[in-house]
């Protein structure tokens, strides 16, 4: 599963005997797999816990409760539970009595409710784990400013028309400022209205448990914009904060818009007279003589990001390109691709160049394209390696966005046989950023962008032949994880595991009805996951499926949020995860969990379609025992198989 949270499995136990069972019998365990002890948690309301009962006669029957919470038992042995937790070293109590005997808490169990612990179980086990505590607003008797919750928060290098965001904890209710020596005296904050914090797990996994966060009071923020008369090196943000203005609190209170009966009002009005400061961790340097310098890709494929570990603007830049380093935040250099765009690298997929080299500029005068049976290449003359990026605005049309070049174009060459563009235009959209948009006659199958030398070629790669029909089609399979175990179910099965046998199975599929399979790996080898798209790409893959199992981050209702779901990263691929998850769902009557857009390792190559499913749910018993058995398994591949069918012949008939 491609997540935040991977499954861990862990194993400890704690016996506790009663005569129950029989004098041959070996003492029964309770195995936990997520999470460990002594681990810590995400800071959420509530967490799931999966394991599994170990018991030589598995015709025992276990009841088990955690936390005085009755939880259902697989036949498996397979268990998982949500439950509340809190801050701080929070200890689940597992105990298993067997439904055999007319106790209490068996009464209470088979009613649903929790009991009084007052029978002594078969098993028993502890498990601690440790819970973040959450951000706590400051009181209101002490003048104070947080050291935890500081902005900035990384080394800062700014320039004329940058702005700079600060923002502290300290006391509410109070008067704040920030400086900037040698550049600023005192810049006023503001006390702003609590806010609830966004969870992205349950965005994107689901609603479940993640309750609104505390609303914290006392957050001041503000901003400055950089001048261009001031130039410091390495400064720290100085944070102020003084006690309120209590002539004004007063007279609020006298006029009713502040009640005198509040305890934080009272406590403000106690404190004396003062003012508190705090120097920032992270340091600012603006205007630096040292800046702006060139940067030149050293990285095959670096990534170009709209902020710092933010969103990519653009992927697949090839080694040797340049660019102009125009700031820093952290490890990560501020690049300017044209005359307002601008993107993000990391320091280490760059290396500065010697003072005074400055990227290439280049003027487009030509260009044509070149028809081959598998392909259409546009071939784009430069001066030098310029950034670029791929948009494809619907699945009949694509623009190339090619940054520090003008245009000075005059000629437009097609080759006049080659039926598969309709029509290429170019704009220049701004001050180095030139556009060419490349209308096609059918749908988008795939393509790729590269430099020979200095000349860019756009290669738009055509359908396979007899596109309507699994027979033929080179089918690259990848079951996902290897050496990395990926989620782990309530039995300790592993989703690696889960995921061979399900590829294996649509690998028998496939290669019955003709298709030429490739398998990223057909054991439990150790594939590293850039090499799985890899090995795609230099077995020129018609299609690309990932087969996974899913798990959820903590804080996720397991119980809500689960089901079958499909993954797609560049909008030529959308058609297949919509047919392979439409059958998926027929075909294994699970929830529908949803359609994805994933940025995804596997998913982002551009030269075909390709997908990742999510076919089931490790975490729980039910599902996880489904994935065990061949017959899921190949109920699984079929659907899978079906989906990719459903998908060629619908792009056959579009093309008509």
């Amino acid at each position: 599963m491609y997540s935040a949270v991977i499954v861990i499995c862990f194993c400890y136990s704690l016996l506790i005997h009663t005569p129950v069972l029989s004098a041959d019998s070996t003492e029964p365990s309770i195995q936990i797999v997520y999470p460990k002890e002594g681990q810590f948690i995400s800071s959420v309301d509530s967490t799931f816990i999966l394991g599994h009962i170990i018991s030589d006669n598995h015709n025992h029957e276990w009841l088990l409760y955690i936390n005085g919470f009755p939880v259902p038992v697989h036949r498996d042995g397979g268990f998982i539970a949500f439950l509340p937790i809190e801050p701080g070293e929070f200890v689940f109590r597992l105990e298993a009595y067997l439904n055999d005997h007319e106790t209490d808490a068996h009464r209470a169990y088979h009613k649903q409710e929790r009991y009084d612990r007052s029978f002594v179980p078969i098993i028993a086990e502890t498990l601690l784990v440790r819970v973040p505590e959450p951000i706590q607003t400051i009181p209101p008797d002490t003048l104070k400013i947080s050291e935890q919750y500081q902005t900035p928060k990384q080394n800062l290098v700014l320039f004329n028309g940058d702005r700079l965001r600060v923002s502290f904890q300290g006391t509410p209710g109070c008067r704040a400022w920030f400086e900037i020596p040698g550049v600023i005296d005192s810049v006023p904050m503001t006390e702003t209205t609590p806010q609830t914090q966004a969870y992205w797990g349950e965005s994107v996994f689901g609603a479940g448990a993640v309750p609104d966060s505390l609303l914290v009071r006392g957050i001041y923020h503000s901003f400055y914009d950089i001048p261009d008369d001031k130039s410091v090196d390495s400064v720290r943000v100085v944070y102020h904060l003084a006690t309120p203005d209590k002539e004004k609190l007063r007279h609020l209170i006298l006029v009713g818009e502040l009640d005198e009966s509040d305890s934080v009002i009272t406590c403000l009005l106690q404190l004396p007279d003062s003012a508190v400061e705090r120097k920032g961790s992270s340091t600012i340097t603006i205007n630096p003589v040292s800046y702006p310098f060139t940067v030149q890709f050293t990285d095959s494929v670096q990534i170009v990001r709209y902020g710092p570990r933010k969103g990519y603007l653009s992927v697949f830049q090839p080694e040797g390109i340049r660019a102009l380093a125009v700031g820093k935040t952290g490890d990560w250099y501020k690049i300017q691709l044209s005359r307002t765009q601008y993107g993000w690298v990391n320091q280490e997929s760059v290396e500065p160049l010697p003072k005074g080299i400055l990227p290439p500029i280049s003027y487009i005068v030509s260009l044509r394209t070149y028809s081959y049976p598998d392909r259409l290449q546009i071939e784009i003359p430069l001066k030098g390696k310029h950034p670029f990026r791929v948009i494809e605005d619907d699945r009949r049309t694509i623009r190339l966005q090619l940054f520090g070049v003008t245009s000075d174009t005059d000629w437009i060459r097609y080759d006049f046989s080659d039926k598969l563009v309709d029509l290429i235009t170019w704009s220049q959209l701004e001050e180095g950023l030139y556009e060419l948009k490349i209308m096609l006659n059918q749908d988008i199958w795939g393509y790729d962008t590269y430099y020979e030398g200095n000349t860019l070629y756009f290669q738009l790669n055509r359908p396979p032949e007899r596109v309507g029909k699994i027979k033929g089609k080179t089918v690259v399979i990848d079951p996902g994880h290897s050496k990395d175990p990926g989620a782990i179910g309530p039995t300790g099965y592993t989703e690696a595991d889960a995921n061979l046998s399900i590829a294996l199975a649509l690998r028998n599929v496939l290669q019955s009805q003709g298709a030429h399979v490739i398998m990223t790996r057909s054991d439990a080898s150790d594939v590293p996951l850039y090499d799985r798209p890899a090995i795609a790409k230099l077995n020129d893959a018609d299609l690309f499926i990932s087969i996974h199992n899913n798990a959820l981050p903590d804080g996720v209702n397991p119980f809500i949020n689960n089901g079958t779901s499909a993954y797609y990263y560049n909008l030529h691929s959308i058609d297949l995860a919509r047919t392979i998850h439409e059958e998926m769902l027929q075909e294994t009557g699970l929830k529908d969990h949803g359609l994805f857009h994933g940025n995804l390792a596997v998913l982002r190559p551009t030269q075909y379609p390709a997908v990742l499913v999510e076919c089931a749910f490790m975490l729980l018993p039910e599902q996880e025992a489904n994935l065990k058995t061949g017959y899921f398994q190949k109920k699984v591949a079929k659907a899978i198989a079906r989906g990719i069918e459903n998908f060629l012949k619908q792009y056959r008939r579009q093309q008509r």
